[in-house]
């Protein structure tokens, strides 16, 4: 495994604190030996259209930190063949795009903050960070892009968006420059591009198998009917074919609706089981025996006959639109003690399980275990709980860093070809171990993850090492 995070220590005032990422060896390395550069800010069109960040959840109150976890590791790269050419005063130049101002500006703000945690902790002398503003939008990347080949950069992290990495795609590939963009969209990545948001269809396949592994084999979607919705179904669909489950039930609801009782009720197959339950009833009344009134008495008080026909749930929504699903499922007797409900990263926030229907459900996340105590740090610099989505930022930084101080150590050239990028055994970071193949994909191990009223517990933990790819 190659490691890219191997310690490090901030000072806090007059404490410090190791963060818990695998250590192999300890750095110290100077706030001031990273030099961070920021330049003209590329400008967009008069009139220009505002992308939107799918997936940015709420944040949380902080946890009580972990302790530091040791493990030893082989060193990073290692086997990797490399141009030998000695480049004393030669700098690593990397780019850094970022929506610094426009609609998503305090986003791309979060993300500079954990970049610079990132050069402080793992950067080696000879390392720049070459920042650009997007604005948010294609345009604004597009421009910021051509700054940055002026630059002759070496690597690209960034952008946020799938427009913006689709716009600055032409750029990139014409100057030979890989791109590390923070999108979670498959449809962009290839030749070059890489994707490394955590997508939709990682966490579906995560925590499908691990359901289907405890026994929970008949799945019903309940799904946003937009993009992500969609793709949550097809990657399911797919995901279907010759495995170990099937979908028992598929119903698509309008996330712009207040009102979702109809579509839930559907779902439930809530009239089909309350009329079983009348003519059951009504049998039982027509038997008039001591049995038959034995077993009315325990029909008391229920409005369904039966559970649904299938063992689990996905809702793959969050926030305000989750908890108006949750506990409409319960309501229209989904019973989440009879079905567990299933979701995806979008519920990654304590406080979702002050809804009893919540409680006990699963869903698929990178491990909470480095995250917590980075997110402790990151509030005592910043004065504020980051979102989730700093973390690639932190981890996409400090794996350029360390290639690029790895070079620098054997006075070799900076090496950010895609046989560097795509070492199979991968690499680990905030988010745990993850890679990236050669058609752009990133692979992540997550964890299955439960909510308890305002608590996060790991139910079934991340892998640490991945298994080798078959060819």
């Amino acid at each position: 495994m190659a490691t890219f995070l191997s310690g490090y220590l901030a000072v806090l005032g007059r404490r410090v604190t190791t963060l818990p990422v695998i250590i192999v060896v300890t750095l110290f390395v100077s706030a001031c030996q990273t030099t961070m550069k920021t330049g003209p800010d590329a400008t967009a069109e008069k009139t220009v259209v505002e992308e939107t960040v799918a997936e940015v959840e709420p944040v949380d109150e902080p946890l009580e930190p972990i302790e530091p976890e040791v493990i030893e590791e082989p060193s990073p790269f290692a086997g990797i063949q490399t141009e030998t050419v000695v480049i004393s005063e030669k700098r690593t130049k990397v780019g850094f795009l970022l929506p610094l101002s426009g609609r998503h500006k305090t986003v791309g703000q979060a993300l500079l903050n954990a970049a610079q945690l990132a050069l402080f902790d793992v950067s080696g002398e000879k390392f720049d960070l070459i920042v650009r503003d997007t604005v948010g939008t294609p345009t604004g990347a597009r421009g910021a892009m051509e700054s940055l080949v002026n630059e002759r950069v070496d690597l690209v992290i960034g952008p946020l968006f799938a427009t913006s990495v689709s716009a600055i795609t032409p750029l990139a590939r014409s100057a030979g420059i890989n791109v590390l963009s923070f999108s979670n969209d498959q449809a962009v990545a290839g030749d070059g591009i890489y994707v490394l948001g955590l997508t939709p269809e990682e966490q579906i396949r995560r925590v499908v198998n691990y359901s289907a592994a405890q026994g929970l084999r008949k799945i019903a979607v309940f799904a946003p009917d937009n993009v992500y919705g969609r793709r949550i179904v097809s990657a399911l669909q797919i995901q279907s074919y010759g495995s170990n489950f099937e979908i028992s039930r598929l119903g698509f609801f309008n996330p712009n609706d207040p009102d979702l009782t109809g579509e839930v009720k559907a779902i439930a197959d809530y009239d089909q089981r309350h009329q079983a339950l009348l003519s059951h009833k009504a049998n039982l009344k027509s038997k008039g025996d001591a049995a038959s009134r034995k077993a009315l008495k325990r029909l008391k008080g229920r409005d369904t006959f039966n559970p649904p026909d299938y063992q689990a749930i996905i809702i793959p929504t969050g926030g305000k639109q989750l908890l108006t699903v949750a506990p409409l499922l319960n309501y229209f007797d989904v019973d989440p003690g009879q079905v567990k409900y299933l979701g995806t990263a979008l519920w990654n926030n304590p406080k979702l399980g002050r809804e009893p229907a919540l409680v006990g459900s699963w869903y698929a996340a990178p491990s909470p275990v480095h995250w917590d105590s980075f997110k402790d740090r990151y509030k005592v610099l910043y004065g504020k709980v980051p979102p989730r989505i700093v973390s690639l930022a932190y981890d996409t930084v400090a794996l350029a860093a360390v290639i690029a101080r790895q070079a620098e150590s054997q006075s070799l050239a900076v090496n950010y070809s895609q046989s560097v990028l795509t070492n199979t055994q991968g690499f680990s970071g905030l988010d745990g171990v993850f890679r990236l193949h050669v058609d752009g994909r990133s692979e992540r191990g997550l964890a299955i993850l439960t909510l308890e009223r305002d608590l996060i517990n790991v139910v079934d933990p991340a892998p640490v090492t991945f298994a080798p790819l078959v060819n």
